[in-house]
């Protein structure tokens, strides 16, 4: 199903009126959700989003989705994060078009802590010894104590989720939280790309025009106004 222009110019009109409304609404009260790695603190990450949907759009895990009515108005559109599925590849990051995101080193992300559950921990509960929460860590934020008793240290631990996905047990006895998470300050001048970050960059007409009619027929489908299309016997069959 196309998309008609009547449709075209409805979504992009919304966008628009609903950014300016977003970006001058009181955002002080707004809920606090999980968000991308190197999201600025709340209230300035609320002024300086425009929900263009880029991050979200970039993410190869969909560990980015956009915000809806139950996270409260100043937040409806907002990229929220689920840390569960974050693999820190930079991509949201690299994205942001305002800086909501903040331009930072994988260094610098942290979006949740590791937390022992020691009464299901093979060790910590006697059932065995195990120390692979220990050997999993690429960040060396597990140290075992002198009886192989593990321990996560909170600065060191940045939530990437190696520990939690190889602990053998059922459910899992270390498990992350979206907690003493890292955001940041806006810089305090804004400023464009500098050129020698635009190199590599593309910006070929084509290739802007088939990432804007994908990004309205995404809005489309996500707002209801266009349909996912069905396919017809004669598609199956070809």
């Amino acid at each position: 199903m196309g998309i008609s222009r009547r449709d075209a110019l409805h979504i992009l009109y919304s966008g628009a009126i609903s950014t300016v409304i977003f970006t001058f609404f009181k955002v002080s009260g707004a809920r606090a959700l999980p968000r991308p790695p190197g999201a600025l603190i709340e209230p300035e990450f609320l002024k300086y989003c425009t929900r263009c949907y880029q991050c979200i759009d970039v993410c190869p895990t969909d560990a980015l989705i956009p915000a809806g009515i139950s996270g409260g108005i100043p937040n409806i559109g907002t990229p929220v994060l689920d840390w569960k599925k974050c693999i820190f590849c930079m991509a949201c990051i690299r994205t942001c078009p305002t800086g909501a995101i903040k331009r930072i080193s994988k260094d610098d992300i942290k979006i949740g802590n590791a937390v022992i559950n020691r009464e299901t921990c093979l060790t910590w509960s006697g059932q065995s010894k195990c120390d692979i929460c220990y050997n999993a860590c690429p960040y060396d934020a597990i140290k075992l104590e002198n009886d192989g008793n593990p321990i996560v240290l909170d600065d060191p631990c940045n939530g990437c989720g190696a520990c939690e996905r190889k602990c053998p047990t059922d459910p899992k006895s270390i498990v992350v939280y979206y907690d003493k998470v890292k955001r940041f300050l806006p810089p305090e001048h804004r400023f464009a790309l500098r050129i020698e970050e635009e190199e590599g960059r593309s910006h070929r007409e084509e290739e802007f025009k088939t990432w804007f009619v994908e990004r309205i027929k995404k809005l489309g489908r996500q707002y209801g106004i266009i349909k996912e299309e069905e396919e017809t016997p004669e598609q199956e069959e070809s």
